[in-house]
């Protein structure tokens, strides 16, 4: 269930007021949230050529404007998305597609003496952190509802005491890509400890050590709820980004079950906005049957993970005999492809 995510190009900053000044260093500001949603990783920003374009970001702007949201004020800017890209891809950089896993949070927080598990209808400030901060990451997250359902099986403790298998069964009905258990506590020296594990959602595999598990002491909870998507937002690039490899490397794939051409227009351009495809074009179309060249930036390995968070796709193992040669009677071998059914919408 990977979420699309739109407006890769556009950022909010908020400013104080409209002078020159003020203006350039939102402008600059917004850039760097622009290049963040696009390549994923901090250590992006510390590319020469990165850096020498958020100094003069005027190069790469579409438009700009200033906003009022909730009484403040913001300047909203919209850049060149293929301008970006191609900075990314110059500076051999990863750049992350617009498919992106849905990852489910279970936050544990302290309030008010007790423990709570931090829900989709809170009015709390630490929800519309986690909103914004995944958001200028171009991250999708849910957080559960804790209704009845909810409540029946999980509690707090649950998720401050990491028992991932109480979790996992929770995070089902959510159908995510992933789930993070997370808590934020208060320790004796004024400081809030973090601590989060993330899983996948669903794995062949029992649950026994998390994908990647990050803890540590911060100021406050807005910076503990940053570094927890910062972990989040790097262990994806590392999954899902694609740089250039410098490989010619071509690919082919096929669909079957093609019943009109908009089912042809639509999977080109589907393959064509993935991070791993350089270029998509339609070798052979014979009855239901379209078979796509692809010329890529990375692997195939890069290719098929951008394809399985894809819903609007199914996936058809085919079974194919090998024939025997030989005059042995030894049963006949069998190869095995994938062929690709488009769902659309």
């Amino acid at each position: 269930m990977a979420a699309e995510v739109s407006q890769l190009d556009e950022s909010f900053v908020k400013v104080e007021d409209r002078a020159v000044k003020t203006r350039n260093e939102a402008l600059k500001q917004a850039l760097q949230n622009v290049i963040l949603k696009n390549s994923g990783s901090q250590s992006a920003l510390m590319a020469p050529s990165i850096a020498s374009s958020i100094n003069k970001p005027t190069s790469l702007i579409r438009q700009y404007g200033y906003k009022e949201i909730n009484g403040e004020q913001y300047l909203h800017a919209s850049f060149d998305h293929q301008k970006i890209i191609r900075l990314l891809r110059d500076a051999q950089l990863p750049v992350w597609g617009q498919q992106r896993p849905l990852t489910l949070i279970w936050l544990s927080l302290d309030a008010d003496g007790s423990r709570k598990i931090l829900n989709d209808s809170s009015t709390d400030e630490s929800r519309q952190t986690i909103t914004a901060t995944a958001n200028q990451r171009g991250l999708p997250v849910l957080l559960p509802l804790m209704d009845l359902d909810d409540s029946m099986v999980i509690a707090a403790n649950d998720v401050r005491g990491m028992f991932n298998d109480v979790v996992a069964s929770a995070s089902q009905r959510y159908n995510t890509d992933y789930f993070v258990m997370a808590s934020i506590e208060p320790s004796a020296d004024g400081l809030l400890n973090y601590n989060m594990a993330l899983y996948p959602s669903v794995s062949d595999e029992p649950l026994f050590a998390p994908l990647i598990q990050d803890a540590g002491k911060v100021a406050d909870a807005d910076s503990a709820m940053g570094a927890i998507l910062l972990a989040l937002s790097e262990y994806y690039v590392g999954q899902y980004a694609v740089a250039d490899s410098g490989e010619a490397l071509q690919t082919q794939i096929t669909f079957i079950d093609i019943t009109d051409r908009k089912q042809l227009v639509d999977i080109e351009k589907y393959l064509q906005q993935l991070s791993a495809v350089k270029r998509v074009s339609l070798t052979t179309l014979r009855g239901v049957t379209a078979k796509f060249s692809l010329d890529l930036f990375g692997s195939e390995d890069d290719l098929q993970r951008l394809i399985n968070l894809e819903s609007k796709i199914r996936q058809q193992v085919v079974q194919r005999p090998i024939a025997n040669e030989s005059l042995d009677p030894l049963p006949v071998s069998q190869t095995q492809s994938t062929n690709y059914i488009w769902l659309g919408n």
